[in-house]
């Protein structure tokens, strides 16, 4: 496993967030939105919204054209060619290091 899909692996799997972070990727990989609509889409505080965006910026995974509040975010482009990143985006995982069953 490359250091990409490790980062990826402690993101979405490893740590307990990991399912949370997965519906907001799965989420802005359909229509880039800001903060407050994430947390409304998704049925979260928008605190924990916040905290999830804020580990996925660090990290690279997500980012802003412009900073402030209601600026979108976006799924950053560098990712597209990961297949572990596809896969996650696909929705056949669920974060829990296995695939769903139909």
């Amino acid at each position: 496993m490359d250091s990409r899909s490790r980062l990826l692996y402690w993101l979405f799997d490893a740590s307990r967030g990991g399912p949370t972070r997965l519906r907001i990727i799965r989420s802005l990989s359909f229509k880039p939105v800001n903060m407050r609509q994430l947390s409304l889409s998704l049925e979260l505080d928008y605190k924990t919204v916040q905290g999830h965006i804020t580990i996925l910026l660090e990290n690279g995974i997500v980012y802003q054209l412009k900073s402030g509040y209601g600026a979108p975010y976006f799924i950053n482009s560098e990712w597209e060619d990961n297949d572990y990143f596809k896969k996650i985006i696909m929705g056949d995982y669920d974060g829990k290091n296995r695939t769903k069953k139909d």
